[in-house]
């Protein structure tokens, strides 16, 4: 289940207001700092960028997902999101890279209760 709320809080997060519109990557990389700024305010914005581009990064490997059978789904979720969390432990002191983890998936989990309603 962790797994699950960690990877798929990508593309979660990476919606913008109205839906799926198209943005070009400039545009994409500054909607998703300025969503992360709060819940990881404890980032410096050298370690926010970081992690912005880690999580782009991670979603545009996800995007083949969809077709897949659940079971390759969450085979192949749970690999994007491991290796993810790699790169987030490699970018990032592990205590702080721990807490990344754990604020993505709390605002996952909220994320995921207002859709929810």
């Amino acid at each position: 289940m962790s797994f699950l709320v960690a990877c798929s809080f990508t593309s979660l997060f990476a919606q913008p207001p109205g839906g799926g519109q198209q943005m070009d990557p400039a545009q994409m990389k500054e909607m998703m700092k300025s969503r992360y700024k709060e819940p990881l305010n404890f980032l410096t914005d050298v370690q926010l960028d970081s992690v912005v581009n880690i999580v782009i990064d991670s979603r545009a490997g996800m995007r083949g997902m969809r077709d897949m059978s659940p079971e390759d789904r969450a085979a192949a979720t749970k690999k994007a999101t491991e290796a993810r969390d790699k790169r987030l432990d490699a970018a990032l002191p592990k205590d702080v890279s721990q807490k990344v983890k754990d604020a993505l998936a709390l605002q996952q989990q909220k994320m995921m209760q207002q859709r929810g309603n």
